[in-house]
C-alpha cells in the first residue's frame, strides 16, 4: 500500500488482510506499540500489544464462539483515524443462540502504521452474556 494511503485505506487494507489469514502482511502494517483495546466485559477483555496482537485477539475471539463471521459495511476516516463498520454475527457455544452485533472499530495510525484500535460494540452486554 503506497505512503501516502489515508487511515481508512490503511484500515481496509488491514481488515483485508486479516481476513485471509495473512498474518505477515497484518504485521507489517502494525507499529511496533502497537495497542488494541477490547471492552472489559467480555472474555477477550483488555489491552493486546504488539505486532501480532490482532492475530492473538482474533484467535482468542473466535475461538469463544461456535460460528462467527464477519461482514464489512464501510470504511471511513480522518486524518488520523480510520473507523470501520461491520456487522459480526456470531453462534453462542453456551446457548446455541445466533446473533448479530453492528461494531465501529476505529484506528489511529502513526507513519502509516496501526498504533492504537478500540472496539465499539452496539451491546457489549448481549455479547458477554453469550459468552
Amino acid at each position: 500500500m503506497a505512503d501516502h494511503a489515508s487511515p481508512a485505506e490503511l484500515l481496509g487494507e488491514i481488515y483485508r488482510l486479516a481476513g485471509e489469514r495473512d498474518w505477515a502482511g497484518v504485521e507489517a502494517r502494525m507499529h511496533p506499540d502497537v495497542v488494541i483495546h477490547e471492552a472489559a466485559s467480555l472474555p477477550f477483555a483488555g489491552e493486546w500489544r504488539g505486532k501480532d496482537a490482532l492475530q492473538r485477539l482474533s484467535v482468542a475471539m473466535y475461538g469463544t464462539w461456535e460460528n462467527a463471521s464477519v461482514e464489512i459495511r464501510d470504511v471511513t476516516g480522518g486524518k488520523e483515524w480510520g473507523v470501520v463498520v461491520l456487522n459480526l454475527t456470531m453462534t453462542s457455544k453456551k446457548t446455541g443462540n445466533t446473533f448479530s452485533q453492528t461494531l465501529c472499530e476505529a484506528g489511529r495510525f502513526e507513519d502509516g502504521l496501526l498504533i492504537e484500535h478500540r472496539i465499539h460494540y452496539f451491546d457489549a452486554a448481549e455479547i458477554a452474556a453469550e459468552a
